[in-house]
């Protein structure tokens, strides 16, 4: 599926999702759903990869020359109960901060092809190490230097929102001087082989 670069995305979502359902209705049974709700959220994560859009609403635009200050990358599965602590606290701080220098990450393992736009997410931002070190480990979210890629922090469910807003500040704060973090916050990995 190929997307024009001179389309307004609106436009775009809706004739690529219209093509797929005409797509739906003129196969036989032999149509997979599952291969049909995958395309359909690559073919969404493509185009939409300018905007990240979070739980709570929060919305955060990018342009590709500009790199973050820190990335708050969130291990979530929709079954994971400690997520449904920690992301709505996460929303919240990045609601009070209303801070364009930090991009919100989500890498989801709920599913397959949400774990597939999630590892696109993480290989196009250069944080792969993290997302090697906790995959399949869920319900925090891991602070990250944007220029040195460096894990200055994690927050987990001990940390409610205006804690998890101070954390993320004084670890902003860290980062734009070029300072390490001592922070022990973050979960130990999933995979021994870090090499």
């Amino acid at each position: 599926m190929r997307v024009s670069q001179s389309c307004d995305g609106n436009l775009c979502l809706c004739a690529m999702l219209s093509n797929a359902l005409a797509c739906m209705n003129q196969t036989k049974e032999g149509f997979n759903m599952n291969k049909f709700v995958m395309s359909a959220f690559l073919a969404a994560s493509t185009l939409l990869s300018s905007v990240l859009v979070s739980a709570s609403g929060y919305t955060q635009n990018h342009t590709s020359n500009s790199t973050p200050d820190l990335y708050v990358m969130m291990f979530r599965a929709d079954w994971c109960a400690p997520c449904k602590i920690v992301e709505p606290n996460i929303n919240q701080a990045l609601l009070t901060l209303q801070d364009p220098k930090i991009e919100y990450v989500s890498i989801d393992i709920t599913n397959p092809g949400l774990s597939e736009i999630s590892a696109h997410a993480a290989f196009d931002r250069n944080i792969v190490p993290q997302y090697n070190r906790w995959l399949g480990v869920t319900g925090f979210a891991a602070i990250i230097d944007g220029d040195t890629k460096q894990t200055l922090g994690c927050v987990n469910m001990l940390y409610d929102a205006p804690s998890v807003t101070t954390h993320i500040k004084n670890l902003k704060s860290l980062a734009q001087r070029n300072q390490k973090s001592f922070d022990l916050t973050c979960p130990d990995p999933n995979n021994v082989s870090q090499g």
